[in-house]
This record gives C-alpha cells, structure tokens and sequence, in this order.
C-alpha cells in the first residue's frame, strides 16, 4: 500500500469509528430522554390522584348536598334527603331560623344547573367551597331563575366521612346571563 492510500485508509476508518461513537451516543441520549419522559408522565399522574384523593370525596358530598337541597319537589322531601349528608349543627343551619322544619302545604319546587364549586380553603379535616349554580324556584306555580353563591363547610368525622357542618347563602349575581 502506498502512504496515500494508507493514510486514507486510517482516515477513513477514525470517520467511520467517530460515526459509530456518534450514533451510539445519540440512541443513549435518546433512551436518556424516553426514560425522563417516563418518569415525568409517572409524576404528573401520582399529583393528580394525590391531589384528587384529598378532595374527590368533599367535593362528592358537597355537590351531592348541593344537588339534594336545591332539587326538590316538596320541603319535607328536601330535608330527609340531605339529613345523612350533615352534621347536626350543619342540619340545624339548613332550618329557617334554626328551628323546626317546616311543614308547608304551598307547592314550592326547586332544581339546580350549572354547578361551579370552587374550593377555597382545606386540610385534612375541612373543606369550604364557594358554589356557583342557577338555581330556579317555583312557588305556587310562578318560577324564578337565579345565580346564585353559596358557601358549604365540610369536615372529615371518623367513620362516617365527609359531612357538611354549615351551608352560608352568600348571594345572588346579578347582570349575567
């Protein structure tokens, strides 16, 4: 062999092995970034169920409450409905004026729609929600639609679960549609 050759020939066996160094070192930077993305999409799955395991079940028995005190056909109905989901003090604060239930012979009917709750404070014990919703009331066969905000405080009891331990009218909005 010549030395032009030769050199050649050694040229171009360091091309070669240099394009071999190179392709390996881009499939592991490759598998590096596979396994980054794998173990990304495995952390952002674990947030969601950590945080929806702290408050999938208050917001559960908050829009359930919600649905059973504001989807009526008479009060006596409301009132057995939502018993179970409350705590005494928060059944009591459902009564108006804190007393009695009342005991109504006027058709009063009552449905929700469009239920936005927005939790606003929590810890392992309690959970508070400002709820948006329309709410329309019918008495005596004349209805009324309405936005409406009411706030509902939750908290944890031992055995039993999320209860609802105060329901607060906030307001109405008004000038939407």
């Amino acid at each position: 062999m010549e030395p032009n050759q030769k050199k050649n020939y050694i040229l171009l066996m360091l091309v070669f092995v240099a394009a071999v160094l190179i392709i390996m070192y881009i499939f592991g930077l490759r598998s590096q970034l596979q396994e980054v993305k794998a173990n990304q999409r495995n952390y952002e799955d674990r947030m969601k169920t950590l945080s929806s395991v702290q408050n999938t079940d208050a917001l559960d028995v908050n829009r359930k409450f919600l649905e059973k005190i504001f989807t009526y056909q008479t009060t006596t109905e409301r009132y057995k409905k939502i018993k179970p989901l409350m705590t005494d003090q928060g059944f009591n604060a459902t009564h108006p004026s804190g007393t009695e239930l009342p005991k109504s012979k006027q058709s009063v009917k009552s449905s929700m729609v469009g239920l936005k709750p927005f939790e606003y404070q929590s810890s392992k014990t309690e959970a508070e929600f400002f709820n948006e919703f329309k709410l329309t009331t019918e008495f005596n066969n004349v209805s009324n639609t309405e936005t409406v905000i009411v706030k509902t405080s939750l908290i944890y009891v031992k055995e039993q679960g999320w209860k609802i331990n105060d329901v607060e009218f906030v307001g109405q909005l008004t000038g939407r549609e």
